[in-house]
């Protein structure tokens, strides 16, 4: 006869292959599920009969050991220490990405050089059009000429200017007191401002 909550799956032993399935399924997924959620996940091959929580024992494993956990806790730290450094060399990475955007690059700089060389051949066109002469090199032979010519001429140019003040100072002592320097500049008739002074 059977018994009060017995079925006849106990005599057949279909009970004991649903706790074979529940347990191989426990172990499968490694975490604990209530009745229900067993009894879908397992498509109804398990009904739920009584709200039960299944879980699988499980095997402790070496890395809760102390040790492992002390190997644990130095591999952390190594890796910390890692991702410091990266961080470091990537910050680096970053500043030098940031000064190469920064520099012009070599095809910028042949453009702008194209770019100069037609506004200096433009130039040098419109310059030897007003001038009417074309622009040329001048030889180490007529430097040196003009060189000399220009510190003869600056020669006189500083000789006269002194004749000049020397003069000048000598007008400045037959004046009486009272006239003033603008004012004999004025009644000689001289033109432009007093240079000399």
């Amino acid at each position: 006869m059977k018994q009060k909550g017995q079925s006849e799956e106990t005599n057949n032993g279909t009970v004991d292959d649903g706790l074979t399935l529940v347990l191989n399924y426990l172990r499968h997924q490694n975490r604990p599920y209530s009745a229900t959620d067993v009894s879908v996940n397992l498509h109804n091959k398990v009904t739920k009969r009584r709200q039960a929580v299944y879980h699988a024992l499980q095997k402790g494993t070496d890395e809760n050991t102390l040790e492992g956990v002390v190997a644990l806790n130095d591999h952390i730290g190594q890796l910390q220490e890692q991702l410091a450094d990266l961080r470091g060399c990537a910050k680096r990475a970053r500043a030098k990405l940031t000064a190469l955007r920064a520099t012009p690059l070599a095809f910028d700089l042949q453009e702008s050089i194209s770019q100069l060389e037609v506004e200096r051949e433009t130039t040098l066109a419109i310059l030897t059009q007003a001038r009417g002469t074309s622009v040329g090199q001048v030889d180490e032979k007529d430097r040196t000429v003009t060189k000399r010519a220009m510190e003869c001429w600056q020669k006189r140019v500083n000789a006269r200017r002194q004749i000049c003040r020397d003069l000048w100072r000598r007008c400045l002592e037959m004046v009486d007191k009272d006239v003033t320097r603008e004012e004999l500049w004025e009644f000689l008739g001289l033109e432009g401002p007093s240079i000399l002074t």
